[in-house]
């Protein structure tokens, strides 16, 4: 008789804690937390008690799960638990399905921005200023391929830098060598560069690599501003002063120095890329911008001065 008793107790005491059971694992853990980070050494009760109320009857109930499924351990990481039932958290904690970032490196950035964004990241800094990078180019500057790259937190940032390169590298390499172009392909990149930092859309891009081909072709001065404001980074403030462009010492000053500069001064975009490679001197020597994103082009000097003119730049 109390044998029959003792079961009809277990069998009650079963039935009545399924429904708990079941509540506590379809569960969404209340609070504002999103992103939890399991370290190495943490057991699975203290990462639970992290984002939930870890009573002793859910510890329980923890237990039956892991069990059910078979976890006997969750593996370290970032986890996002937003809208999360406790049994997604836990399955998605133990496969690893650990939260993703996107590191975007855009056309027109250079290595100052790059350091900056990955030292706001949650990479791991080991490459700073690119100095890691195994380059086939003369310089470290302007060697990446812009995209969207995705990483886990506590990644090294070396990995995605040497993957950006190493695209880049491929590009340029893929371009054919029959070209007429009469520039090396480190010499492309440079001009690619400035092309970038000059170009108001991409429309006009071949018109601008046709510009500084034509001056290059006559022995002129490039005399563009991007490389100036290169050559006085990190430390420039925003305005070009006349010293400026006198200033013989800045290596970037394409108002004093002839030809290109020593290295590119951005990440280029393929389009800016295929403009140098594919540009031809043209008849155009002189743009200056008339919106925000376009310029006019001139083949005279006079031209260009009446162009400023009747614009107002003049003042």
């Amino acid at each position: 008789m109390r044998f029959i008793k003792l079961i009809f107790f277990l069998a009650f005491l079963s039935i009545s804690l399924i429904a708990p059971y079941f509540a506590f694992i379809n569960d969404i853990p209340s609070g504002n937390k999103k992103d939890i980070e399991i370290i190495p050494g943490e057991s699975i009760n203290q990462v639970v008690s992290k984002f939930s109320y870890h009573s002793q009857i859910n510890k329980i109930f923890l237990k039956i799960y892991l069990l059910s499924q078979n976890i006997s351990s969750l593996k370290i990481g970032e986890y996002n638990i937003e809208n999360k039932t406790m049994k997604e958290i836990i399955s998605g904690m133990a496969e690893g399905d650990t939260v993703t970032h996107k590191f975007k490196i855009l056309e027109g950035s250079n290595l100052f921005d790059i350091e900056e964004q990955i030292n706001s990241s949650y990479l791991i800094n080991d490459c700073s200023y690119l100095e890691c990078l195994d380059s086939d180019f003369p310089y470290l500057e302007g060697i990446l391929y812009p995209d969207t790259y995705f990483y886990k937190k506590g990644m090294n940032a070396s990995e995605i830098l040497n993957k950006s390169s190493k695209r880049m590298s491929v590009f340029i390499k893929s371009l054919p060598l029959n070209n007429n172009s009469s520039l090396s392909k480190n010499e492309l990149l440079i001009l690619a560069s400035i092309i970038e930092k000059e170009a108001g859309n991409n429309i006009e891009k071949a018109k601008i690599a046709g510009v500084f081909l034509k001056r290059i072709s006559i022995n002129m001065k490039l005399q563009a501003d991007p490389t100036i404001i290169y050559g006085l980074l990190p430390n420039f403030d925003g305005d070009i002063k006349k010293s400026d462009i006198l200033n013989k010492n800045n290596k970037y000053n394409t108002y004093m120095i002839k030809g290109l500069p020593p290295s590119p001064i951005a990440v280029s975009s393929r389009s800016s890329i295929l403009a140098a490679f594919n540009g031809k001197p043209d008849d155009y020597l002189f743009f200056v911008a008339d919106s925000k994103n376009s310029h006019y082009f001139s083949k005279t000097y006079k031209e260009h001065l009446n162009k400023i003119k009747e614009l107002g730049l003049d003042q």
